[in-house]
């Protein structure tokens, strides 16, 4: 397709940056679902304008300065447990002072929704 030939030349194919370039996307609502006609379409003219990084972590960075403070501090402090962190630790963080007014959960549910 005319969509994916231009994300595969935009990432060079590379799947985590085609994933999160569509993710990006759908979220500025560059790519959309039409219920009138029950199919996504995008605007061609602007993805084929879309300036894209040089590489993914340049691309990454670009995607975490457009996150909440509060989101970005939930990341650092997950970061230190790794890549998998169990449920009493989040309850943990939850309950302690490093966590935002409202809590550790309302800004990785906000991380979640936004994929």
């Amino acid at each position: 397709s005319e969509l994916g030939d231009i994300v595969h030349k935009k990432t060079s194919g590379h799947i985590f940056y085609a994933v999160e370039l569509l993710n990006a996307l759908v979220r500025d609502s560059t790519i959309y679902f039409s219920l009138k006609t029950r199919r996504f379409q995008w605007c061609w003219e602007k993805i084929c304008s879309l300036k894209t990084s040089d590489s993914v972590a340049q691309f990454m960075v670009s995607t975490f300065s457009t996150l909440e403070p509060e989101v970005l501090q939930m990341l650092r402090l997950l970061s230190c447990f790794g890549l998998h962190t169990d449920v009493d630790v989040l309850d943990i963080l939850d309950a302690s002072c490093v966590a935002p007014f409202d809590g550790i959960r309302t800004p990785l549910q906000n991380l979640s929704d936004l994929g």
